[in-house]
């Protein structure tokens, strides 16, 4: 109980300090925005047509600072507290509502007043022109997978996008889909961290996510593995596709909907096409690895006992 009062004094200690840290450098920004418009000790030296841009300076440093205040020392905390996918909607709407705040004080140190930044047709429209651009786009997309979330963090996920094309195997010889699989990390303001199989963080934009087919693969359930292999002709084909069926329903049972299919699927001039399908709760990599040990199997049963005939 000790160690839990402790931890939440420091939590409640390091939300103080921050904030305290946070709200002075806002002050400090606001002094020296206010001091470069009076002109006073080395302000006077600055010219004239430079000033809004040391005030655009001015608020993108102190604002830059801010924003790395609030992701190092309370995210962290958040996500302890929070959750993962609470505290991502927290840290999402945090930074949106930074960069919101940080670009309005950018225009407004140009000269813009804010009533027509925030009200005017012309900002408006302006809006709607760039969020066909890439950045709006993906700030855009980022907002969407916060709202309806298709995954949460946490989730493995596949996803397939037309930017990201993968080149189609020769073997098996059935396509296969050209999706992305990983495990979801974060969703910042411009792109979704995904890790992915093989061990490596992944950044992909929040735009092209939205636009996706994504695949859920934390949903468990009874989904269907499919394979496809060739057979040579020395090992004959209904004793093999019918001792594989039989294998196959033994080691993956199921009612008449989900029994496992074996069928020839095509021949060549030295083998036939075997095309196999199972349902289980196993992942694809595993089911594949156990089908193709049981075809192994009954392929040397089969050749030794046809030897032992000849």
């Amino acid at each position: 109980m000790d160690k839990k009062r402790k931890s939440q004094i420091t939590a409640i200690k390091l939300w103080r300090t921050t904030l305290v840290w946070s709200f002075g450098l806002v002050i400090l920004g606001v002094a020296l925005l206010v001091w470069v418009d009076t002109h006073v000790g080395v302000a006077k030296y600055i010219p004239p047509k430079w000033t809004d841009i040391f005030k655009a300076l001015i608020i993108l440093v102190i604002g830059s600072i801010v924003s790395t205040l609030i992701e190092r020392r309370l995210f962290g905390l958040a996500s302890v507290k929070l959750g993962p996918q609470r505290s991502t909607t927290l840290r999402y709407i945090t930074r949106l509502l930074l960069f919101i705040t940080i670009a309005i004080s950018v225009m407004t140190a140009f000269g813009v007043g804010i009533p027509s930044v925030l009200f005017g047709g012309t900002f408006l429209t302006v809006i709607i022109g760039l969020a066909g651009q890439t950045i709006f786009s993906n700030i855009i997309g980022g907002v969407w997978l916060i709202m309806f979330r298709p995954f949460r963090i946490g989730d493995s996920i596949g996803i397939i996008a037309w930017q990201f094309p993968v080149l189609m195997p020769s073997f098996p010889h059935e396509a296969t889909r050209p999706m992305y699989y990983g495990k979801v990390l974060d969703i910042n303001l411009m792109y979704t961290q995904i890790l992915n199989q093989d061990g490596y963080p992944q950044l992909i934009p929040n735009g092209i996510i939205a636009q996706s087919f994504i695949e859920n693969r934390s949903e468990t359930g009874l989904h269907r593995t499919r394979l496809r292999f060739d057979v040579s002709y020395d090992v004959d084909a209904d004793t093999f596709t019918r001792q594989l069926r039989e294998q196959l329903e033994h080691e993956f049972p199921g009612d008449e909907t989900f029994l496992p299919e074996v069928r020839l699927a095509d021949v060549y001039p030295t083998a036939y096409s075997v095309a196999v399908s199972v349902y289980s709760l196993e992942k694809e990599d595993l089911v594949r690895d156990q089908v193709f040990r049981i075809c192994i199997d009954i392929m040397q049963r089969l050749r030794a006992s046809s030897l032992l005939d000849s």
